[in-house]
């Protein structure tokens, strides 16, 4: 993706498509409706060119949204994140990767980061803040205060660097070892090779000026529950 031929606004609204796309794998069971829009997206995907990454692992999960069936997708996804008996599971967790264990000092670190960002878990939500899915959703809010104007580019490299790409990593790993993450392992590689895009589009940015690192978060003083109800994400 050449961005001199996009401009910031227009690459904002990318970023939030892709971002959208990536959490649509780990929010919830997929269905049929689900796998559609996938083969769709990826379909559209396969026929531009973006990062040589992006690009192979987008072709890979288009053969294996064609190979495989739904039961064999929805299967995998339980056996991986929701069976409590599975001999098969995925963690998705900062913390299982950097403490050896869930609930760490990984996830206080991470939850300090969204206080300060003014992020906070909606009232629904059951997952630690620093689980792959509200990480994302973390990074999702982010960026589209920066499309509203907010001083958010320091928050996101913080976020993506320190705790979003080192997770995603280690789960694609983890997934490699897996025998049962067909699906999921070239999930994982398309989404490492997003991020690793993201890490490249951040460390080329010049800082603002406003966007400073402050206990007292963005400037706008707003409080965002991730996963809010009444105020979903998205272009």
């Amino acid at each position: 993706m050449n961005r001199e031929e996009i401009s910031p606004r227009d690459l904002t609204l990318v970023r939030l498509r892709f971002l959208d796309l990536l959490k649509s794998f780990f929010q919830r069971e997929p269905d049929a409706e689900l796998i559609s829009r996938w083969r769709g997206l990826f379909t559209a995907l396969t026929r531009e060119r973006i990062t040589p990454d992006l690009d192979r692992a987008a072709t890979a999960v288009l053969a294996r949204l064609s190979d495989q069936t739904l039961a064999e997708i929805r299967d995998e996804y339980q056996e991986l994140f929701i069976d409590p008996y599975s001999q098969n599971p995925l963690a998705t967790t900062a913390s299982h990767y950097m403490d050896g264990r869930h609930y760490g000092r990984t996830l206080v670190a991470c939850r300090e980061l969204l206080k300060e960002a003014r992020l906070l878990p909606g009232r629904d939500v059951d997952e630690p803040e620093d689980s792959l899915l509200l990480m994302l959703d973390a990074l999702v809010t982010l960026v589209d205060e920066e499309k509203k104007g907010g001083p958010t580019m320091e928050a996101q490299h913080r976020l993506l660097k320190r705790f979003l790409l080192p997770t995603a990593r280690s789960m694609l790993n983890a997934a490699r070892d897996n025998q049962r993450a067909d699906f999921f392992q070239v999930v994982l590689t398309f989404l490492v090779a997003y991020l690793d895009m993201e890490e490249m589009l951040a460390e080329s940015r010049p800082p603002s000026p406003d966007d400073e690192p402050s206990p007292a978060g963005p400037s706008t003083g707003t409080t965002r529950n991730l996963f809010d109800k009444e105020e979903r994400h998205g272009a």
